[in-house]
């Protein structure tokens, strides 16, 4: 890396810092005035007028969901997390009134850990409602919502039942797609929990095709064409850290490919991770950006050195196949000890 290049990089991290201390002066951490953590006591049962942020999730032992929502009436306003038991058949944006325990979220026992309380938090919710009667207000439309269900549906229509949530999962991202705490425990134990995320992966197979099909058309069609499959992605898999990393890569990837600039695999990495972390500090402690990031900063700084290692004591092919996942492996363990305690297989 160049004298620029350095100088480059250490002034993101400097803006990244001062970036990050202006946001944590101007909205602390905490709920608001009008948060009906503060408005309303916990310990006691509340009636509420919700919107839906998500569609309701099952727990690992699959007995009890939840659900992010958003107060959308009263003197107060917020989120909070819904608690159901069993999972109703409630969706995204719907409008429900819900009766319930209020309650305070656990936080962890350890501050590197991450509890049910630091995980609402980095959410905006301070609260959790352990529902024990609703009814559905309004059911307002959600084109978007309702086209990765039908995707995941068809995807899972084409398998049996078993594979058919993790075919879906696999294109869509565990975040559209539910899956048995079983099939999730056995992808992390493996190392392969990236693979169930919507991430780069993704992102660079949809882009290499459209690019692909593309290549005989006009350099701005050709952009017109990989920015609305970017986009689509976006609207599809929803926007998670690990999405907007991979998008903000992509799009910056894709300028400097079609203008002829020589690129900075690094530099794009650490731009990118700096503008989505001035704009969401608290995602730096989201195990998917991290190891997001993590991953990626491996294939760039360490794929290519491994691989030529690897290719002095084995067949070229074997030594290309192999050198990604290890990479990818070494730099993200750390990772999985601090936040699943195991070391995938």
């Amino acid at each position: 890396m160049g004298p620029k290049a350095k100088a480059l990089l250490l002034a993101l991290l400097a803006v990244l810092v001062i970036g990050r201390l202006g946001i944590a002066l101007q909205h602390p951490t905490g709920p608001g005035a009008n948060d009906l953590a503060r408005r309303l006591l916990h310990g006691q049962e509340h009636t509420l007028r919700l919107q839906l942020l998500e569609d309701p999730a099952a727990s690992s032992n699959g007995q009890r969901c939840r659900a992010l929502a958003q107060a959308v009436s009263g003197p107060f306003r917020g989120r909070v997390e819904l608690r159901f038991a069993p999972c109703p058949p409630l969706r995204l944006g719907w409008e429900i009134e819900a009766s319930g325990l209020l309650s305070r979220p656990q936080p962890a026992p350890h501050p590197l850990w991450a509890g049910p309380a630091e995980r609402l938090a980095r959410q905006g919710a301070w609260s959790q409602l352990r529902v024990e009667r609703f009814r559905v207000l309004a059911r307002p439309p959600t084109p978007v919502a309702d086209l990765r269900r039908l995707i995941a549906q068809r995807l899972q229509q084409h398998a049996d039942p078993q594979s058919g949530p993790v075919l879906g999962a696999l294109v869509l991202g565990s975040a559209v797609v539910q899956l048995p705490a079983a099939v999730r425990e056995s992808f992390r134990a493996a190392g392969l929990s990236h693979a169930l995320a919507a991430s780069g992966f993704h992102l660079s197979v949809l882009l290499g095709a459209v690019l692909i099909v593309g290549r005989r058309v006009s350099r701005p069609l050709r952009l017109g064409l990989a920015l609305a499959a970017m986009l689509l992605f976006l609207l599809l898999a929803g926007p998670q850290p690990s999405v907007l990393r991979a998008v903000g890569m992509g799009a910056i990837a894709l300028l400097v490919l079609e203008l002829g600039v020589r690129s900075r695999p690094l530099l794009i990495l650490a731009g990118t991770g700096a503008g989505l972390l001035l704009w969401r500090p608290d995602w730096l402690l989201d195990v998917g950006f991290q190891l997001s990031v993590a991953a990626t900063a491996g294939l760039i700084l360490t794929a290519r050195p491994l691989e030529e290692s690897l290719a002095q004591r084995s067949p070229r092919w074997l030594a290309a196949a192999a050198a990604v996942p290890l990479a990818a492996f070494v730099w993200t363990l750390p990772l999985q000890l601090l936040h699943f305690g195991v070391v995938p297989l």
